[in-house]
């Protein structure tokens, strides 16, 4: 059986090192069995990339991108968390787009985790999702991704 991090591999991603909560606040939190992560950013050992907004400094694909790494971002913190033996699925993805005004395709950007979620975790991928267009985020970064688990 092939493992989420030959998964990731095969896709040309690498599992990263959990990223340190940026405040007063935890990671995550384990909650009876159900597992709880905080807004994850796209951030890589510890520098934020894709800053700035849709729709003005980041293209779609950009935004697409940045949706992605906040999705290793999560898988880390559920592999620190629990493991992933121990994911049942994924419950909810919530999705913070920093955009312009105008800018009306948050839901694909979105698609950049759910889609990686759903090649990675496979069925175990399988979630409800809100995304919800902001004039700004921290540290100016596309996208912050928080998600709801369910655990064995």
């Amino acid at each position: 059986m092939i493992s989420v991090i030959q998964r990731l591999q095969r896709l040309g991603f690498e599992l990263p090192n959990a990223p340190a909560p940026g405040g007063n606040y935890q990671a995550y939190l384990l909650s009876s069995k159900q597992l709880f992560i905080s807004g994850q950013l796209p951030i890589v050992n510890g520098v934020p990339r894709y800053q700035g907004r849709l729709g003005q400094e980041l293209s779609l694909h950009e935004g697409y991108q940045a949706a992605q790494l906040s999705a290793l971002n999560i898988l880390s913190q559920v592999n620190q968390a629990i493991g992933f033996d121990s994911l049942k699925t994924i419950i909810k993805v919530e999705g913070f787009i920093n955009a312009t005004d105008d800018f009306n395709q948050h839901a694909k950007v979105l698609d950049g985790a759910s889609d990686l979620f759903s090649k990675v975790l496979q069925h175990k991928a399988g979630h409800i999702r809100s995304v919800i267009g902001c004039s700004s985020l921290p540290l100016n970064v596309a996208v912050e991704i928080s998600v709801i688990a369910e655990c064995i």
